[in-house]
């Protein structure tokens, strides 16, 4: 017992130390209490530590995240301007933490349950937004970090976006100028112009079936004449021979004195050859008229013939025009995809400069893409996550203490004690409501009555004031009805007049051709248009708006509408409405 009182006072006669009353206050304790607990000093040191180094590397990291925004060049060489301003950011980063952390720990409470999973769920409920908050800080603050440790490989993966851009680039400016579609069009162009080519060559199918059908018919036709005639022309040949052969078929010849002159067929002899002869001319002229069918089927086969490959020819001729002409588009179509590609290059090789934001895209595609660096960038952010939720976990893992017992009955001291406050502050305020209440009941009386006559005043005078409004507002629409009607009255008398330019031939003044307008029929709706252009005639159609003075005029599928600015006996000026263009006529 003595052993205890002494441990007591010593106790009470302990202070803590600079260092322990400093980290306390980051703590955020209450000092009164702490004191009371000598115990758990050590805790709430180890927790306000705790709460000071996260914030120091709060404020480091924050610090060099914001450099890294600000700097030019690579993290390799130090940015001086860019110094200052990630300085005070880290500052103000760190306190930011450090106030967060030590507001969520101070707050914080241990429970008491006869479950334990009640109270940790209780404990997590009130540590989730801090949890929360630590892994979205986190990963802000390992993004800077994880750039620097991957700084040679992210500079290997800027430049592979860089020429995947450029690509894109080249790609993206050849399909909007067509490039691609002009390319394969010529290279359809070119197979259409080989495939010709090769039809050139080729007989067409009407050569075809004529020489397969018709010339190989009149061939076979002439070869069986030819076959057949040629004995019969050589036996009737024979026969001439035989003939001129026989010295009796020739008889002498002599002069007036008698003397031998020659031998000379006779004239039957001579018949004979004749009719052999004539017969040979016969089977000749069959030989000749198939030859002549013969040579009608070549010629026809020569003409088709060159008719298909002109006609092929030209063609492949306008083909090849085809092809030169877009090829001279394909050449001005790259050109201009050339010229907008190199000014898109420009624009990515400075969005893919070694900035925060180009480090960041390659660090997430990196990642991405290799299953070993996205571990790393993991292990990175749960490394800061663990740094970041240290003060709330600390504060998690603890057990309940003195402190917490002895914080939890002050705060309920006082809870109690304001409550009895409250409680009677309320007395007084239902002891002066009752008495305002009576006070009341008297003076709302007097104030309904003369209200009341306010009131009856108010709609006495309302009633007249407005009798009033309806006997002015009677007059004014009785004369707004009788001006509508007479401009109405007037406007339906006016249409029934024929317009004064109707059936009558207009010729327009200061135009190239001769051109005039007949304005037909003349009533409201699809009247006859009759225009004539240099003698030539042309039918349409128009209207005449008379409310609106204004003529619409359908012809050779173009609608007009003019405004009439003039009409006189002699002369008619429309104006149109689009163009604002003025066309005088005179009367023919």
């Amino acid at each position: 017992m003595k052993e205890l009182e002494r441990k007591a006072k010593s106790n009470e006669d302990r202070e803590l130390s600079r260092i322990q009353h400093f980290l306390c206050i980051c703590a955020g304790v209450d000092k009164e209490v702490l004191k009371q607990c000598p115990t758990e000093w050590n805790k709430y040191t180890g927790i306000g530590a705790t709460i000071l180094f996260t914030g120091i590397l709060a404020s480091l990291s924050g610090g060099f995240a914001l450099y890294t925004v600000f700097r030019n060049g690579d993290l390799s060489q130090i940015d001086v301007g860019a110094l200052f301003p990630a300085f005070l950011f880290g500052i103000l980063w760190g306190l930011i933490i450090f106030n967060l952390d030590r507001f969520i720990v101070s707050t914080f409470r241990k429970y008491e349950s006869d479950t334990w999973w009640v109270k940790t769920g209780k404990e997590l409920l009130q540590a989730s937004p801090r949890i929360i908050l630590a892994i979205i800080i986190a990963i802000v603050i390992s993004k800077p970090i994880e750039i620097k440790i991957f700084e040679s490989r992210l500079a290997e993966q800027i430049k592979k976006n860089e020429i995947l851009s450029k690509k894109s680039n080249a790609s993206e400016f050849d399909n909007i100028y067509g490039v691609s579609d002009k390319e394969n069009r010529i290279s359809n162009m070119d197979t259409t112009i080989s495939k010709l080519q090769t039809e050139l060559n080729t007989d067409p199918q009407n050569v075809k079936d004529l020489i397969n059908n018709d010339l190989a018919q009149a061939n076979n036709t002439l070869t069986r004449i030819k076959n057949t005639n040629n004995p019969k022309i050589e036996n009737h040949r024979s026969n001439i021979r035989s003939i001129r052969n026989n010295q009796n078929n020739y008889r002498p010849i002599t002069d007036e004195n008698g003397n031998f002159i020659e031998n000379r067929l006779t004239k039957e002899a001579n018949d004979k050859i004749r009719d052999e002869n004539n017969a040979i001319g016969t089977l000749n002229r069959e030989i000749g008229n198939q030859q002549a069918e013969v040579n009608k089927i070549n010629t026809q086969i020569v003409e088709a013939r060159k008719k298909y490959r002109e006609q092929k020819q030209q063609e492949i001729d306008n083909k090849k025009t085809e092809k030169t002409d877009e090829e001279t588009r394909l050449k001005e179509s790259r050109t201009k995809a050339d010229e907008e590609t190199k000014t898109a290059n420009v624009t990515s090789e400075r969005a893919f400069t070694n900035n925060f934001i180009t480090q960041i895209e390659a660090l997430g595609d990196l990642t991405g893409n290799d299953r070993t660096m996205w571990w790393a960038s993991f292990m990175i952010t749960l490394l800061f996550l663990t740094i970041e939720i240290a003060p709330i976990l600390t504060k998690l893992i603890t057990k309940r203490g003195p402190y917490d017992e002895i914080l939890d009955r002050v705060e309920y001291e006082t809870m109690v004690e304001q409550k009895e406050i409250i409680s009677q502050k309320n007395s007084e305020i239902n002891e002066l409501l009752i008495k305002a209440e009576e006070a009341g009941k008297l003076k709302g009386e007097t104030f309904i009555q003369s209200q009341k006559d306010k009131l009856d005043a108010e709609l006495k005078n309302n009633k007249i004031i407005l009798d009033k409004i309806a006997s002015y507002q009677q007059e004014i629409a009785l004369l707004h009805i009788e001006n509508w009607y007479k401009t109405e009255k007037a406007k339906a008398e006016s249409t029934i007049d024929k317009p004064k330019f109707v059936d009558i031939f207009w010729k327009q003044k200061d135009a190239i051709d001769s051109i005039e307008y007949c304005f037909r029929n003349g009533s409201l709706s699809d009247n006859e248009l009759l225009y004539f252009e240099n003698g030539h005639l042309s039918k349409g159609k128009w209207n005449f708006n008379v409310l609106n003075n204004e003529i619409k005029i359908d012809l050779l599928s173009n609608n007009v509408e003019y405004v009439i600015v003039e009409i006189k006996e002699t002369s008619l000026k429309l104006k149109d409405k689009e163009t604002n263009e003025i066309l005088n006529f005179e009367k023919v």
